[in-house]
């Protein structure tokens, strides 16, 4: 489903000139336009302005005070539920439905959320086959009126997801439902769930060819969402290799241990080895923050970081487990190293 055309003017003439508006004020990007109520945008300079508008929502206000006279009542209530009850995540794409397609947030079964989104000018089946779900995005949702929709701007994350990691999609989609429903319009009151029965204990399987394959399938999204939040792209290439190393082991250790268990310590390893405990670095964290963004303790993380430097034979001196920038800076003594290493090889 998809906004009529009078809701999708509507839409666009407020969101195009909010856009224009606040970039005018704020002087976010060059060339976005030189008048208001632009017909069309370009979508990497709106999108530049888009985020830096919803990191201040304040300014939405601004904008309808200084142009509220021109507003209609409903207009300026449309405005306002943007600044109160946008949603600006990463979301998977579950579902496509008659009335929507489903949005769901990462979080486990109290967390999770599900969202119906209408489309603008297309039904979001039109960008993504119902073959190719489930499919995460990075996409900002809003309210419109009695409808949930999306801006506009959206980008697609290159994950293929696994038939493990899609039960887990499933489950938690159905419990979410079960508990919270579809939610349909914004803003939602989640605070009285529904009771859901716990599962019954699953029978322990024996472990099968692939099953590391369906571990990683899980793991991975988990090191990509802290990654790209925290770190930076870098850091998930870094880490997503280190997993992939990990899993192509003959007796795959994965097969042990709870997915976010090995995110977090092959997080804090790579970090470890790229100085992120370092407060001169530009993106310095502490342990405790990363143990943090995967709900352990420090010493379980600092635990399951060692298990992994050992598996991997991570060191200052791996620059495999380095990203670009640290490598290329280290490059002379990596150099001095692999010469000290031949000269030993030959005194032996």
């Amino acid at each position: 489903m998809y906004l009529n055309d009078q809701e999708r003017a509507t839409f666009f003439k407020l969101f195009f000139d909010l856009l224009y508006c606040v970039n005018k004020e704020h002087k976010i990007v060059r060339g976005f336009g030189s008048e208001r109520h632009p017909k069309s945008v370009d979508s990497q300079k709106a999108y530049q302005v888009r985020v830096k508008l919803f990191e201040n929502p304040a300014w939405i206000e601004d904008y309808i005070q200084k142009y509220g006279a021109e507003l209609t009542e409903d207009e300026r209530g449309i405005l306002l539920s943007w600044r109160h009850y946008f949603v600006m995540d990463k979301f998977v794409v579950m579902r496509h439905l008659a009335k929507y397609s489903v949005f769901m947030t990462f979080g486990d079964e109290d967390t999770t959320r599900l969202y119906g989104i209408t489309g603008l000018n297309h039904p979001f089946a039109d960008f993504f086959a119902k073959s190719d779900l489930p499919v995460m995005v990075d996409a900002m949702i809003l309210p419109f009126r009695n409808k949930i929709i999306y801006d506009g701007l959206f980008s697609t994350h290159n994950i293929g997801f696994g038939s493990g990691i899609r039960s887990s999609f499933t489950e938690l989609y159905n419990i979410s439902k079960a508990k919270f429903g579809i939610i349909g319009k914004l803003p939602f009151d989640d605070s009285n769930p529904k009771e859901v029965p716990s599962p019954a204990p699953k029978k322990p399987v024996k472990a099968a060819p692939g099953e590391s394959r369906e571990k990683a399938d899980a793991i991975a999204p988990l090191i990509t969402k802290f990654c790209e939040e925290k770190l930076g792209a870098e850091f998930t290439g870094v880490c997503l290799f280190a997993l992939e190393k990990i899993r192509r082991k003959r007796t795959s250790p994965l097969l042990k241990g709870k997915a976010n268990t090995w995110a977090c310590g092959i997080v804090y390893a790579i970090a470890s080895n790229n100085f992120v405990f370092d407060k001169s670095q530009p993106y310095f964290m502490t342990a405790q923050e990363i143990a943090d963004g995967f709900g352990l303790s420090k010493s379980t993380a600092q635990s399951k970081s060692a298990e992994i430097n050992k598996l991997l034979d991570i060191s200052y001196f791996s620059p495999e487990y380095m990203i670009d920038s640290i490598r290329e800076s280290q490059e002379g003594l990596f150099h001095t190293m692999r010469e000290m290493e031949d000269l030993w090889r030959r005194l032996k």
